[in-house]
């Protein structure tokens, strides 16, 4: 007979309309929804309350101590981690229960098999990976200043089964707003030669080293979000160089 140990979800979220509310859909039969915002304007709020989460607002100033918030304030005494573009399946959530009901010796921490999925089917390009996202309170915590988990004490568990990637609407918001900001750059990035070329190389080695290619229209789009999120992190590393300069 299984006890009721209580888990509480941790999603973190930014202008996630498109994504969410799968996510939450698939997460609705966890105890409990904490939701991390990092000043969303979008639906994505409306969206969360209305699967009755708790909202923390994300302090950029001082994201550490907004992420041990969330632990603070988590009710159950196991804690999942889950992005705003993962879903959880039925059969995954099953698994979890089972676990922490009957956990190994000194295992209370579970890393799961990631895949990615675009319209539905694999992209192999993708390889699939093991991310460390259910522990019990005390034995993870968040890296520095990031979403990520890391161990305390203990040892790691592994699950094989998978949870998804949702890909089939990030990439359009994604690019907009990359877009916006490489228009308004544009001259000032001319004389940046790094932002350009190592995006074009970041596609190249997803679509054909990697050979997402092989995945049709799917690894296609799959390499383009990877060359966006080259673009935006090369943006970002520019404009902060610029700041310093000044």
């Amino acid at each position: 007979m299984e006890k009721n140990i209580l888990i509480s979800a941790i999603v973190k979220t930014k202008n996630a309309q498109e994504t969410i509310y799968e996510t939450l859909e698939s997460i609705k039969n966890f105890d409990e929804i904490i939701v991390i915002d990092e000043n969303s304007n979008d639906d994505t709020i409306e969206i969360a309350k209305e699967y009755k989460a708790k909202i923390i607002f994300l302090d950029s100033t001082e994201p550490n101590l907004t992420y041990r918030q969330s632990l603070d304030e988590a009710t159950g005494e196991w804690v999942f981690i889950v992005e705003q573009d993962e879903i959880i399946p039925e059969v995954l959530f099953k698994e979890i229960k089972k676990y922490i009901n009957n956990p190994k010796k000194n295992r209370y921490c579970v890393a799961f098999s990631q895949k990615t999925f675009y319209l539905n089917k694999e992209i192999k390009a993708a390889r699939k990976k093991q991310v460390l996202r259910l522990f019990k309170k005390s034995y993870c915590e968040f890296k520095d200043k990031t979403f990520e988990v890391k161990l305390i004490k203990g040892k790691i568990h592994s699950i094989n089964s998978n949870f998804k990637i949702q890909n089939n609407c990030i990439l359009k918001y994604q690019k907009e707003s990359i877009l916006k900001t490489f228009i308004k750059q544009k001259k000032s990035l001319n004389s940046k030669p790094s932002v350009i070329i190592k995006p074009v190389f970041c596609f190249i080695y997803w679509y054909f080293i990697k050979k997402a290619c092989l995945d049709g229209i799917r690894g296609y789009i799959f390499a383009q979000k990877k060359y966006f999120r080259e673009l935006s992190k090369q943006i970002a590393c520019y404009e902060k160089q610029q700041k310093e300069e000044l």
